[in-house]
């Protein structure tokens, strides 16, 4: 009882009822939202594909002419990480948004095509070997997959071809959005683990039974699980659970990714072993190399990494989104 006798006051009913219309109104808007993107992606997924490399050249011409943060960040990584002369930055910039295009286009196919007609993409195998042997060793084996070509594509094809798999993600932070990626990410019986505590412990068991863990080593770390590690000669924020996931299982690690073929319609899966500081004790040493094994994917075609990706904010001069 408050003083006086009288009871606290309480919300007025009114303004509960206008929370909740809000909050109605909100995950409608979401709904709404989702349901358009599957109907535009599945328009997409019915596209012959020389009208959707049309649209992708449409698209570049876009991204190369009108302002926006990703073509800049993307054309500031690439001059403070390689170093081209002008002519040629440009031209890798272009081939660069011409790739995320394609990429961008291509969600609808990713989504919604039948797996062996995804799959029947990848034409070509390379270091298949290396996977092999690290399965060898008798542990399990973490499967780092950059932002590179098409990584939804390669996660798929080692699903398939691998077992028991896992992928450790990050979740979008809406339930039925995570719901509708988790299916169509685990439609090849991979296991789909978001990267809280209960999903890394579920990739821990995963290795520990000798399975295959997939994981995108090259995201922005949240507060506290990055520091800072060289990538391309540049100080990154690099994550550190992929190195701490190795030390406590043991597990051997590979780099894959999947790239775009000139024609731009197919792909070749590409399989490196880890350079071997990886395993080292010293985590700012294994950190390093980790990133030396992106930088060895990235490399096999420059413009289908993901330039635009915010790994050197302490460098860059923009504001961080």
């Amino acid at each position: 009882m408050a003083r006086g006798g009288l009871r606290p006051e309480q919300p007025a009913q009114g303004a509960v009822d206008q929370r909740l219309a809000r909050k109605q109104a909100a995950g409608a808007q979401t709904t709404m939202k989702q349901q358009q993107l599957q109907w535009l992606t599945k328009l997409l997924a019915s596209m012959p594909a020389g009208w959707r490399l049309r649209l992708a050249d449409a698209l570049t011409w876009l991204l190369l002419r009108l302002p926006n943060r990703r073509q800049r960040r993307a054309r500031e990584n690439i001059r403070r990480c390689l170093q081209p002369p002008p002519e040629a930055a440009a031209a890798l910039l272009r081939a660069h948004l011409q790739h995320r295009a394609d990429s961008l286009l291509e969600l609808g196919i990713t989504w919604h095509w039948s797996l062996p007609r995804l799959l029947a993409l990848i034409t070509e195998v390379h270091g298949w070997e290396h996977l092999q042997q690290a399965a060898s060793a008798g542990h399990g084996v973490i499967v780092a997959v950059p932002h590179f070509g098409n990584w939804e594509l390669a996660s798929l094809y080692l699903g398939q071809q691998l077992a028991p798999t896992g992928l450790l993600y990050k979740p979008p932070g809406n339930a039925a959005l995570e719901a509708w990626l988790s299916s169509y990410r685990g439609r090849a019986g991979t296991q789909v683990l978001p990267a809280n505590r209960r999903g890394i412990a579920g990739f821990i068991r995963l290795l520990q039974r000798r399975g295959y863990g997939g994981i995108l080593p090259d995201q922005t770390p949240p507060p506290r699980a990055g520091r800072l590690a060289p990538l391309f000669g540049q100080p990154a924020n690099t994550m550190t659970l992929l190195v701490r996931l190795q030390q406590k299982t043991a597990a051997q690690v590979v780099f894959a990714g999947c790239r775009r073929l000139p024609d731009r319609r197919h792909f070749a899966l590409h399989v490196l072993p880890a350079p071997p500081a990886l395993y080292a004790s010293d985590q700012l040493q294994a950190l390093t190399a980790m990133n030396q094994g992106i930088e060895a994917i990235a490399k096999l075609a420059p413009a289908q990494y993901q330039w635009s990706y915010h790994r050197y904010r302490q460098l860059l001069s923009e504001p961080s989104d």
